[in-house]
């Protein structure tokens, strides 16, 4: 992807007309694009402090790690949308450890950790935006638990289908059943059996590699 200049992709950046003409000189001259292949991380409690990003391609998701290894996503974040996980530093609020990873090709415009510490001090729209998008995050994080805890796993994969029709407007799924897997939280051999159960009801259709959803009326019967 060709980004352009920095320039001309700053204000692009949701709280860009809160900044005063210093500020944005400073995330002018300071912010950076980045690119990540799939599966690439791209932020840890383990690596440096990346900062805030904002999303100009691909996609991102956000997850935390069991002490036995297993991984819980908690939510996450998509072209045109800001994600804070990755200003851990510089958000005191921000206490629990997340590793943040490519789910695509993604392409990143950073607004560096040092940078974001200067405009939480002393612009409160940033502060405010920081803080609201900090909670709109951690209700998502919330809800991954809640499904994992408390809904049965025919009722979370057809939450998890219908939810990302819903945001791409696109009956066609193009991920690998480990990935869903990966996303809802649950082993590959569960998701399989459950996409065959969904397939015999004429809800899903299941091809290698992409889930194209048949019935979206009876998903949202049986979440």
């Amino acid at each position: 992807m060709n980004t352009g200049p920095i320039r001309l992709i700053v204000p692009r950046l949701p709280f860009w007309t809160k900044l005063s003409p210093e500020e944005q000189a400073i995330v002018s001259e300071r912010s950076v694009t980045k690119r990540f292949a799939k599966g690439q991380l791209v932020s840890s409690n383990n690596s440096a402090c990346l900062g805030i990003v904002f999303i100009l391609e691909g996609e991102i998701r956000v997850s935390m790690t069991s002490d036995d290894g297993r991984e819980i996503a908690l939510y996450h974040a998509r072209k045109n949308e800001v994600c804070v996980s990755t200003a851990s530093c510089v958000i005191q609020q921000l206490t629990f450890d997340t590793a943040v990873v490519a789910e695509k090709e993604t392409t990143l415009l950073v607004v560096p950790a040092s940078v974001c510490a200067k405009l939480m001090k002393s612009n409160v729209h940033v502060r405010a935006f920081v803080f609201e998008k900090e909670t709109e995050r951690f209700s998502q994080a919330i809800w991954a638990i809640q499904l994992m805890l408390f809904k049965r796993f025919d009722q979370r994969l057809a939450s998890y289908l219908v939810t990302h029709f819903e945001k791409n407007g696109n009956t066609e799924i193009k991920k690998t059943q480990e990935e869903i897997a990966r996303d809802v939280n649950s082993a590959r051999e569960v998701v399989a059996r459950m996409l065959k159960v969904f397939s015999d009801k004429k809800l899903v259709e299941v091809k290698r590699g992409v889930i194209k959803l048949r019935d979206i009326g009876g998903l949202k019967k049986i979440i």
